[in-house]
């Protein structure tokens, strides 16, 4: 059996280790690994900081891809500081906790004193957007506007590009008037939008949710974010539905953290190598993760398309 060693994990992570009486792997890569338990809460697995979620926990090992050696059908236990994964044991004891919860009064403050910040991240975001993702729906980088048909036609066919504009154009309606019934109609269009593990309607959620937290809708929209998500969650993946739900309690992976604390300390190469960071994560998860945060400030441009 080989022993790995628990780096930090979440607070989320924490208390799945000490509520999880059952438990089976729900998909696993080399260098990643999703587990599920008895109440379909999820632990993720993963082999550096980059990778910290609001549901993981980093570990160390000496092999690279870690992972490899479990399957759909390993056996998972926890037994005190220990989880049992396959043939894998990873200690728990020392991890250290990481909080996912950006600072996001202090993020609020300076996008309220400071709109010029959340305008160069709109400018930087788009000028690096390489089409086929959801910032399509604010127009493509210059050089891609010959080409928008084929990048936007690839997984976005069927009008399935017009479905996000509208889902989207009803969201952030909905976030700006405070409005339950506009809000809930653009999630219900954009939950599982999409391919993957996590469709990118789903990941156009997760970064509109993360603007309320920023203070981009104005004060009290907080309390609109758990019924958007319990209203998405159920129309699209497991994995997806837990990144939707840690959104909706102001938690975000590790490189929105680094993202804003580039934002926060007016960084700007910082911030442009933050944003491409983020951009890179999945085929177009991260943008669409960005696309969804910028929906406050690109609204002019979610016109739905009729006829």
């Amino acid at each position: 059996m080989s022993t790995l060693t628990a780096l930090s994990l979440t607070p989320s992570a924490r208390d799945w280790l000490a509520t999880t009486t059952a438990a089976r792997v729900l998909n696993t890569f080399d260098r990643a690994c999703n587990l599920i338990n008895q109440d379909e809460a999820i632990l993720a697995l993963v082999t550096s900081e980059r990778g910290l979620n609001p549901f993981a926990m980093v570990v160390a090992s000496a092999d690279p891809m870690p992972f490899q050696v479990v399957s759909a059908t390993s056996a998972v236990s926890v037994e005190a500081d220990r989880l049992f994964i396959g043939p894998l044991q990873i200690n728990v004891a020392s991890a250290s906790v990481w909080n996912p919860i950006p600072d996001w009064p202090a993020l609020r403050r300076m996008f309220a004193a400071d709109p010029a910040r959340l305008e160069g991240l709109a400018a930087t975001v788009m000028e690096l957007s390489t089409g086929g993702s959801l910032l399509d729906l604010y127009g493509p980088h210059p050089s891609l506007r010959d080409t928008l048909p084929r990048c936007a036609g690839e997984g976005w066919g069927g009008g399935l590009l017009d479905r996000a504009r509208r889902g989207a154009a009803e969201l952030v309606r909905g976030l700006r008037a405070g409005s339950t019934e506009h809000c809930l109609a653009g999630a219900q269009a954009l939950a599982g939008l999409g391919n993957g593990l996590t469709p990118a309607g789903d990941d156009f959620i997760v970064g509109a949710l993360l603007a309320v937290w920023a203070g981009l809708y104005g004060s009290g929209a907080e309390a609109l974010c758990q019924l958007i998500v319990e209203a998405a969650a159920p129309l699209t993946t497991t994995l997806s539905a837990a990144y939707l739900r840690a959104a909706a309690r102001g938690e975000c992976l590790a490189h929105w953290h680094t993202l804003f604390e580039a934002l926060l300390r007016a960084e700007a190469e910082a911030m442009r190598t933050a944003t491409q960071s983020l951009m890179n994560i999945g085929h177009t998860s991260g943008a669409d993760a960005l696309a969804g945060f910028l929906a406050a400030h690109r609204a002019h441009r979610l016109h739905p398309i009729t006829g």
